[in-house]
């Protein structure tokens, strides 16, 4: 390889700021290998700097190599092999050529946005594989003397070398003097925000610590005196729809004063089959990855899915063990700034490689809001025009819904207003409440003893050492998950758990309804039919006892936890499930039986209270 002449090179070079920076940058690091006036043979590798866009750099090569190429077209790359991308991007109708062993010939020059855009074998067979420098004091003074700009001070100039490429870029080319801009500086990386920011929310109480903690490194980073490796920036955010999952993303992006790139697994599959797939997850990563910060949310996040421990056979296995491993590397060399974020309504489904440290390594429920939470957000939504005090009332008969459902009654409330021209009122608000119905009292009082059995299990059992009952007198006939009582409890840690503990667990999830038979002869449907039943949960754990803790009659694996207890096992342990099922049923409804009078007595005091908290004593306070 030998290199143009000095002052052809320079000639060349000096047309453009940002060519005549990666010039300087890529000369200094190719000295290293060879007396540039001498050349050598092979070709070289250049990784630039973390965050910078290889265009430049890829020009100047050319221009150092002597290639003619027509400043406003980029037809020069298809033509001349000696210069190309590492990975360039994809353009429609012509073939992709990421860097490969099979196709070196003629190359001098390889440019790298990141080292694993590079194959290990093209490492090996190059000459050299060089990581490029940010500019230099001399290298940015250069500059601006060429463009007849004044040269900042030596202080100045090296603050400015850790800044993002494009801030440095903007700063050589000012006219006048940017020393006296500095805080213009720090902002051009920084979006102008409209929408509210996370700090100003309620309904993320879980959550809120870690991107206060968040934020401050994030300023840390801005001002170069954080590493950025040193900022736990992954996170996944999970829980039921509508508890605000998207409005955090984009909250915490204006908290942090970042732009917001969304996408959905669902987005880059549309893009094709399985390449054009990987190719739109790639652009979406490298869109974020330009050292200027961003937030990137990934949605329905489960998606993405899981490898499996053994191939099934399955057609579609080969397809998504490479969707993940892709992945996996996209995270796991995700750029300076970048703060990923990741929504599930299922974060069970998601590859436990993906949520190792070092990737996705913060998780935080969000839950649905409480009767204060809720009262925050509805005042949140109408603003000035109503207290928090004034809505309580409101928002505890308002439970289960979630912050979308809330904001949407607050809309509805605030359109009716404004059809009658006048401000917003409670009894807008109050309007949009659903039709409630009562509870009978029998109804009440089966709520009351179903949850009072789960509370007498839990606590005779050793698993608690107090429980809080509630018992509700009205409910939403249109609403999917209307609960009739529930109970909370104050957990005995259980960190090993042993066979007596996990027994104990199926025994208690079944005592509520053995608690109704006891009472009254008959069950109601209130242990299962849905989701997170109490059924779902003690059918699961028996099967997980046999089949993967292998703490049945047999010890036997059969596969990982999470991937049984929703579906049969072999019959043989199916057969010894359901035997555990039936044994903790048996005992429990005996427990139950045993303790008849003492039920009724505490069921009718929930009943007279709305809610009380009974000890392990067997004391009962109303709450």
């Amino acid at each position: 390889m030998q290199f143009a002449d000095k002052v052809a090179r320079f000639k060349r070079i000096s047309k453009d700021p940002a060519v005549f920076l990666a010039a300087s940058a890529l000369l200094r690091a190719a000295y290293s290998v060879s007396p540039l006036r001498f050349g050598f043979s092979g070709f070289l590798v250049f990784v630039v700097p973390p965050g910078y866009n290889t265009a430049p750099y890829e020009a100047a090569a050319t221009d150092i190599l002597n290639i003619k190429r027509d400043e406003w077209s980029a037809d020069w790359v298809n033509k001349d092999p000696r210069v190309r991308l590492a990975n360039p991007p994809k353009v429609k109708g012509t073939p992709h050529r990421p860097a490969s062993i099979f196709d070196l010939k003629g190359l001098d020059i390889l440019i790298a946005q990141d080292l694993s855009e590079v194959p290990r074998d093209v490492r090996f067979a190059a000459t050299a594989v060089l990581q490029v420098e940010p500019p230099t004091v001399g290298q940015i003074n250069g500059a601006r003397r060429l463009w007849s700009r004044t040269p900042f001070s030596e202080e100045f100039a090296s603050s400015l070398a850790r800044q993002p490429h494009n801030v440095i870029l903007a700063a050589v080319l000012k006219p006048t003097a940017a020393e006296s801009k500095i805080e213009e500086l720090d902002a051009i990386n920084r979006i102008e925000t409209t929408g509210p920011s996370l700090f100003d929310l309620p309904g993320y109480a879980e959550v809120m610590p870690w991107a206060k903690d968040l934020a401050r490194d994030v300023e840390r980073w801005r001002k170069k005196a954080l590493d950025w490796k040193l900022v736990r920036s992954g996170v996944l955010i999970s829980g039921p729809p509508g508890t605000g999952k998207t409005l955090f993303a984009s909250a915490l992006a204006t908290a942090l004063e970042m732009r917001v790139v969304s996408a959905t697994l669902g987005e880059w599959q549309s893009a094709g089959a399985l390449d054009d797939m990987l190719a739109a997850m790639r652009a979406t990563f490298n869109s974020v990855n330009d050292g200027k910060g961003a937030i990137l949310f990934v949605d329905e996040f489960d998606a993405i899915g899981t490898r499996l421990a053994r191939p099934s056979g399955h057609q579609g296995d080969q397809y998504w063990q490479v969707v993940v491993d892709d992945f996996l590397k996209l995270v796991s060399t995700i750029g300076d700034g970048v703060i990923f974020v990741g929504a599930t309504n299922y974060p069970q489904w998601i590859d436990p490689a993906i949520l190792r440290d070092g990737r996705v390594d913060n998780h935080f429920t969000l839950s649905l809001p409480d009767t204060v939470t809720r009262a925050q957000i509805l005042r949140h939504h109408v603003g000035d025009a109503l207290s928090v005090e004034s809505l309580m009332d409101l928002a505890d008969e308002l439970d289960g819904r979630s912050g979308a459902q809330l904001d949407r009654l607050v809309r509805d409330a605030q359109r009716a207003a404004r059809n009658e021209d006048r401000e917003l009122q409670l009894g807008d608000l109050e309007a949009q409440l659903p039709a409630m119905l009562d509870y009978t009292a029998e109804q009440q009082l089966r709520f009351a003893v179903h949850e009072v059995g789960h509370a007498v299990s839990s606590l005779a059992l050793k698993h608690s050492f107090s429980a809080n009952i509630e018992v509700r007198r009205r409910f939403d006939p249109e609403a999917d998950d209307a609960f009739g009582g529930r109970t909370i409890y104050d957990l005995v840690p259980d960190h090993v758990p042993t066979e007596t503990s996990l027994l104990n667990r199926i025994a208690i999830a079944v005592s509520g309804m053995a608690a109704e038979q006891a009472v009254f002869g008959d069950r109601s449907l209130g242990s299962g039919g849905t989701s997170g039943s109490d059924l779902e949960f003690a059918t699961g754990l028996a099967r997980k006892l046999v089949g993967s803790y292998g703490l049945g009659t047999t010890p036997i694996f059969i596969a990982a936890a999470k991937d049984v207890g929703d579906r049969p096992l072999p019959q043989a342990l199916e057969d010894e499930a359901m035997q555990i099922l039936r044994d903790q049923y048996e005992g429990a409804l005996s427990m139950m039986t045993a303790e008849r009078e003492r039920i009724l007595s505490v069921a009718s005091d929930v009943m007279a209270h709305g809610t009380i908290r009974i000890e392990r004593s067997g004391e009962a306070k109303a709450a």
